[in-house]
């Protein structure tokens, strides 16, 4: 393709004469300065020899004319109430006239001798080049001042030459000196034009594409908040039956009592662990999304991490008939936030164990200079070029056309480039079709020993207590309320923020358990403010199915602990004997 300016564009562009008015509002309190001084010396050098009175007129006409060019010219750009092409007239009329005073100073050459011909010559040439760089080259604007300024003094030139008893040709010669260089700087003046032409389409182009660029942003932030409302849905109206599952059969395994009752109990509490991981997953997303990740930054002893993730890779391999490779140097130790960090390498793991069939899963973590580089490397299918940025994208997965359940859905990877840019981690992929991938993390060396490891806690065991259960949906509800009982605590049930209210009446409550959302515009948050306007202290907890930004951040900000539907059995008892501050109920 030609450069820009081997061309000029088909249609002159509008914002090129804009330019132009601007530039020479910007010059004209410059130029009639030098405009001035000029004058000042045709005058000084002219005034023994030509008319006075008609050298005096020339010289007030140039200066009289270029204090009205200043007035007017600098308001041109500002008059945009005007049409552009009016304005642009208005510029030439303005520079026409400024050509036809100053050429009438040609007048004068009868009564000069050669040495002030040729200083009003120079004059008038170095006007002309100057008129190239504040007209830009402009075509109309910047002929109607050179076209009668150079061809007056052509025209006196030439006089010269031909009034005399011969030809002189020494006057016809300057005279045809003169016209080639009017030539010149017509040529000169084109060429500024048609560079101030492509510039300008060139940057109209860009703002066009700007626009666009921008356009297609505001949409794309407009399809990401659709996505990520219909998540939040989907999440919400999936886990509130996961929920319901999940209580009554933590609840009907305290009543079963044969051991294939029990065996049967205990598949669907699998089957149910896997739907939660799955939900999670998405949890994951919309809380790294919504920036409501907060990160504990810590010296981090990777023994104990690496080791555990070790033994997890070598049960996983062995049910896969797979070799499990774990090289993990001692006493390493890196600045990271250990919750995260951990699922993220998980989440590698996961995903190397899924997409390998056979061969061997490695693990490796070495100190390189002040990094310590991690390593999950495979055996498995691996992956295209075209496709190694793609397996970062939700739901994407390269070898899994009939969506496998088996193999997740999409989403380790997608967390684990939130996270390594959460903890700002770099990560790295190399992977080949047939010669299976390798990611590499780097860590960054502590500067400082990590805290000793806290002595593990017992489970929790909660504590007898009476509980208001607020949920709207029914089947959670009465399946939260048997599982309570079932332990031993007292339940009263409610399902907005006014039966709350009637229920605290009755009897008040040593902890509330509430539902995020509740019917219409009522929340678990405003039944808790209400219920802490006659307890001020009354322990709670929010469990929600929503994943949507806007209540992950009000929970947060509301200081109320949050948990997510479906919660297990084992953590929604945690998180109770916690908000209570008991200890453990022996009985």
């Amino acid at each position: 393709m030609p450069p820009p300016s081997a061309s000029r564009p088909l249609a002159r562009p509008s914002g090129a004469d804009e330019e132009v008015l601007a530039l020479i509002a910007r010059q004209v309190t410059t130029v009639p300065w030098g405009v001035a001084l000029g004058a000042l010396v045709v005058l000084l050098t002219a005034w023994s020899s030509a008319p006075r009175s008609a050298l005096l007129a020339w010289a007030v006409a140039v200066l009289g004319l270029q204090a009205w060019r200043m007035h007017r010219l600098r308001r041109l750009p500002a008059e945009t109430d005007r049409p552009l092409d009016q304005r642009v007239r208005t510029a030439v009329w303005l520079s026409g006239l400024n050509g036809l005073v100053h050429g009438a100073a040609v007048g004068l050459f009868p009564w000069m001798d050669e040495a002030q011909r040729a200083i009003l010559t120079i004059l008038l040439g170095g006007l002309s080049v100057a008129a190239v760089g504040t007209t830009h080259g402009h075509p109309r604007i910047y002929r109607a001042f050179t076209l009668p300024a150079m061809g007056a003094l052509i025209a006196g030139w030439a006089a010269l030459g031909l009034t005399g008893p011969a030809l002189d040709w020494g006057h016809l010669g300057m005279a045809l000196l003169l016209v080639a260089y009017l030539a010149v700087m017509l040529g000169l003046a084109r060429d500024a034009d048609r560079r101030l032409c492509d510039a300008t389409a060139l940057r109209e182009e860009q703002e066009r594409l700007n626009g666009a660029l921008r356009q297609a942003l505001d949409e794309a932030r407009v399809a990401m908040a659709a996505r990520n409302r219909f998540l939040a849905s989907a999440s919400h109206d999936l886990r509130q039956p996961l929920q319901t599952l999940t209580l009554l059969c933590a609840a009907l395994e305290t009543r079963v009592q044969t051991a294939d009752s029990r065996d049967i109990v205990h598949r669907m509490d699998l089957a149910l662990d896997s739907l939660r991981e799955e939900m999670n997953a998405l949890l994951d997303l919309s809380r790294l999304d919504a920036g409501v990740v907060e990160l504990h930054r810590a010296p981090l002893s990777l023994d104990t991490l690496l080791g555990r993730l070790g033994e997890e890779l070598q049960s996983a391999c062995e049910a896969k008939g797979l070799r499990a490779r774990c090289v993990i140097e001692p006493g390493l130790v890196c600045e990271s936030d250990a919750v995260h960090l951990e699922r993220l390498l998980r989440n590698l793991i996961d995903n190397a164990v899924k997409y390998t069939e056979e061969g061997e899963v490695q693990l490796r973590a070495l100190r390189t200079g002040e990094q310590i580089e991690v390593v999950v490397q495979d055996t498995g299918v691996g992956m295209a070029a075209s496709d190694q940025e793609r397996v970062f994208e939700e739901f994407f997965q390269v070898h899994n056309p009939a969506r496998d359940r088996s193999k997740g859905l999409g989403l380790g990877l997608s967390i684990v480039r939130r996270l390594a840019r959460l903890l700002d981690h770099p990560l790295s992929l190399r992977s080949a079709p047939g010669e299976g991938s390798t990611f590499t993390l780097w860590l960054p060396v502590a500067t400082r020993a990590p805290e000793p490891a806290a002595s593990a806690q017992p489970a929790a065991v909660l504590p007898r207590c009476h509980l208001l259960v607020l949920d709207d949906e029914a089947g959670v509800r009465e399946a939260l309320a048997t599982l309570m009982r079932s332990l031993g605590c007292e339940v009263s049930e409610a399902a907005s923020t006014a039966e709350a209210l009637k229920a605290q009446a009755a009897r008040a409550p040593d902890l509330v358990l509430a539902d995020f959302r509740l019917a219409g515009r009522d929340s678990g948050l405003r039944a808790i403010a209400a219920l802490r306007k006659r307890q001020p202290t009354l322990p709670a907890l929010l469990v929600s199915g929503d994943t949507a930004e806007d209540r992950l951040r009000q929970a947060r900000d509301a200081g109320v602990p949050l948990l997510h539907k479906p919660v297990s059995v084992s953590r929604l008892l945690e998180a109770m004997a916690e908000a209570l501050g008991e200890p453990p109920d022996p009985t």
